[in-house]
């Protein structure tokens, strides 16, 4: 009867894993929508709807998931097709509107314009209007962490394998499988949306963008577990009083 045990105990693990794995899906870029003025952006999807390429160099403009996500890993890939510019590209989540998102933003060159855009990678939190992007300053912005240098920027015409791994109490992001940020211990990170990320940056591309529940199990699903072993303990315990 323990070997059954411990047989039902494996397959039920590998059940749970199984499960997160079938829930891997695509994201379909066909029901997403452009936050900010019209003119600051210009967003055309790909008639399969797997990529999205941004064509305008202007103010910061978004393109948004139609739904929220937490407890999430994001992997996908993009890069910039042009070599005429030096500016920002980058990714939203956890956006519960246009002005309360985590911002991960990526500057090829540093430059002096509105204060001073570092070359390199700033993750932020964005909670209000009074927000300087170039230089990530102002009242209403919270620079979570920053990794500056001059070796930092991205390339031109190159693409790069994105990972976030989104969760209630924490944010990871990966470049090609390197590791950039590694935030634990938030607290009540929000559902939001995720998107993409540009300012004074065009020609840059979006593709092949799936979402898979993340590596830290949900606390629903940790409950489900933990009731089927207390089952299965105690179906053991009425067995052995036999």
């Amino acid at each position: 009867m323990k070997k059954r045990l411990l047989v039902g105990l494996g397959t039920g693990i590998f059940a749970l894993c199984l499960t997160g794995m079938a829930n891997a899906a695509p994201i379909d870029l066909s029901s997403w929508s452009q936050w900010g003025p019209a003119n600051n952006g210009n967003w055309q999807v790909s008639a399969d709807h797997t990529n999205v390429l941004q064509t305008i160099n202007g103010n910061p403009t978004y393109f948004v998931s139609s739904v929220d996500y937490s407890n999430t890993i994001f992997n996908g890939s993009f890069g910039v097709e042009t070599t005429g510019d030096d500016d920002f590209i980058g990714f939203i989540f956890g956006a519960t509107d246009s002005n309360n998102f985590f911002l991960f933003d990526w500057k090829q060159n540093t430059q002096t314009w509105s204060g001073t855009g570092e070359e390199g990678f700033t993750l932020s939190r964005v909670h209000g209007t009074d927000v300087n992007f170039w230089d990530h300053s102002g009242t209403d912005i919270d620079v979570l962490d920053t990794d500056y240098g001059s070796t930092k920027g991205w390339a031109d015409n190159t693409s790069y394998d994105f990972t976030l791994d989104y969760t209630t109490s924490g944010i990871s992001i990966a470049i090609d499988g390197a590791n950039i940020f590694a935030l634990s211990g938030m607290s009540n990170n929000p559902d939001g949306k995720f998107g993409f990320y540009n300012y004074s940056q065009s020609y840059v591309r979006y593709q092949g963008f799936e979402q898979n529940p993340s590596s830290v199990p949900e606390p629903a699903t940790m409950l489900l577990f933990g009731s089927g072993l207390v089952g299965l303990v105690g179906f053991r315990r009425r067995k052995s009083n036999k």
